[in-house]
């Protein structure tokens, strides 16, 4: 049976080992860095949303989407995109600034749409070979004051948009009630194939929504067609998608959403929500919820993470706003168990270790002189206000973290911070595969077989991007539909239960 999940995983097995991921190297990225070939203006939150988007250009290099959501072209606070073209070690080797006047983007923004507050990686949703991203304009007022918008960009190769939906009450066939300030866009991620339709998914946040009291927050799962319009939709709020919780005023839930894949191991993704200005041990200490779904997009169950809650046990500070980002990174010790980044507001993230419960088994925090990060921060730099993962850069498991405060060049121009953790990633050719078991044919157009005695094993079907397409058990026929997949190659890695073993082979997809 195929996971209908599309899973924001790290493709990098490591070595196992202590609960630790201590920052190995990093660098800092702002307007007077090499290559980045625009002009930032004073106040433009340059690092305000950061989102890993894979390889986009087929260099062998991952590349990130950085958001500015206060620049100004074509109008006061339209706000931004840049597509930053990496190097191996983390510097940029190109940039594509996607703007209404820059990048191929042919909408018209509205002043103080917030464009690139939030991004997602969506992959290729229509297998067209083209990138999909989501970027959120969370002040959009074509429906309504400060009701809020997303886009959904198809990127060329050069990082150039060629083509776009828009998605709110007046466009894209959602028919969703958004009220003045619900700020719908405040984050969006890629939720798979939820309903088993053959189109993927996604999930918005809604973080001023008032349903159960005034700015408590709203997080909504659209079901899309296949031309990104939206099909159906399902509300999870304080009184929507048998959520069954009571929030505060201004706790803000829907400030992050992440998809976590399937934590509790039921078949059906799990999201990790944001409510930054949860109030638990004290005003704006922030909280995560973890939801875990059902595939009509309403909830099953759900389990908090704060500081009175969560197994966390760490003190948070006052105004800290625990939950204001974050991304799914995978398992990064092969301990079984997935790693979360929590991006926080003060100069400070968290990794946590997650239980299958939702639970916090273990955490690392990050900062000026935690974990071997040294970099000078100032103490408005917002510093993990936006999180992400980028995967693999130079064989070190690589994240980015957003400091949209930054003024060492101009006040609030920006920057982000690129962290390589002390973790080393095995290369496709160190995998193992299992010498009596053999994947054929390979390559392959529409379907897939293992050879040899495969009782007991089960598959994943992963993107040189790290993002988990496809899980299946081992079926009595021995043949599994990959139809689905665009053209290229995949990482198969089969795994052996009754030793807890795992083997990997490489998949060409014709």
């Amino acid at each position: 049976m195929y996971l209908r999940c599309f899973i924001v995983v790290s493709l990098f097995f490591f070595m196992t080992g202590a609960q630790e991921y201590e920052v190995l190297s990093y660098q800092k990225l702002n307007s007077s860095s090499t290559n980045f070939s625009y002009i930032l203006d004073d106040e433009d939150w340059f690092g305000h949303s950061v989102e890993g988007i894979g390889d986009i250009n087929g260099d062998g290099v991952n590349d990130l989407a950085v958001g500015a959501n206060q620049d100004d072209d074509g109008g006061t606070n339209k706000g931004a995109i840049y597509i930053l073209f990496l190097n191996q070690d983390g510097s940029i080797n190109s940039t594509q600034k996607i703007s209404e006047t820059e990048g191929g983007f042919n909408a018209s923004l509205i002043e103080w749409d917030y464009f690139g507050r939030s991004i997602s990686y969506l992959g290729d949703l229509n297998n067209d070979g083209l990138t999909e991203i989501a970027v959120g304009a969370e002040y959009d007022n074509e429906a309504g004051h400060r009701h809020g918008g997303i886009y959904i960009l198809s990127l060329l190769s050069d990082g150039t948009v060629s083509s776009y939906q828009k998605i709110n009450e007046i466009q894209g066939n959602f028919t969703g009630i958004i009220d003045v300030w619900d700020v719908f866009g405040s984050d969006i991620t890629n939720i798979g194939d939820l309903n088993g339709d053959g189109n993927s998914d996604i999930a918005v946040g809604a973080r001023r929504d008032g349903d159960g009291g005034q700015e408590s927050g709203a997080v909504w799962v659209l079901f899309l067609n296949s031309d990104f319009t939206v099909n159906s939709h399902q509300k999870i709020s304080a009184t929507s998608g048998n959520l069954n919780l009571n929030f505060d005023f201004q706790d803000y839930f829907g400030s992050s959403v992440t998809n976590l894949g399937d934590l509790n191991g039921d078949g059906i993704i799990d999201l990790a929500v944001g409510a930054y200005r949860d109030d638990d041990g004290g005003t704006n200490k922030g909280a995560i919820y973890i939801l875990f779904m059902n595939s009509d997009g309403t909830v099953n169950s759900s389990q908090k993470i704060s500081e009175t809650n969560g197994g966390l046990s760490d003190t948070l500070s006052q105004e800290l706003r625990f939950g204001r980002s974050s991304s799914y990174i995978g398992d990064l010790n092969d301990d079984g168990k997935p790693e979360l980044i929590v991006g926080c507001q003060s100069n400070l993230f968290y990794i946590l270790n997650l239980n299958a419960d939702g639970t916090v088994d273990s955490f690392e925090k990050y900062g000026a002189g935690l974990n071997n990060f040294t970099g000078t921060l100032g103490s408005d730099d917002f510093f993990g206000f936006s999180v992400a993962n980028i995967g693999d850069l130079g064989g070190q498991q690589s994240i980015a973290v957003g400091a949209f405060g930054d003024s060492v060049n101009g006040y609030n121009k920006g920057a982000i911070w690129i962290l390589k953790l002390k973790k080393e990633a095995l290369s496709i050719e160190d995998f193992s595969s299992k010498q009596d078991i053999k994947l054929y044919p390979n390559p392959a157009n529409n379907s897939i077989s293992f050879t040899g005695n495969m009782s007991g094993y089960s598959f994943r079907i992963y993107e040189q991007t790290g993002r988990l397409v496809s899980s299946s058990l081992i079926n009595q026929t021995n043949q599994y539909d990959i139809s689905m997949l665009s053209k290229g190659m995949y990482i198969v890695v089969l795994n052996e239960s009754f030793s807890n073993s795992s083997f990997t082979y490489k998949l060409i997809k014709n």
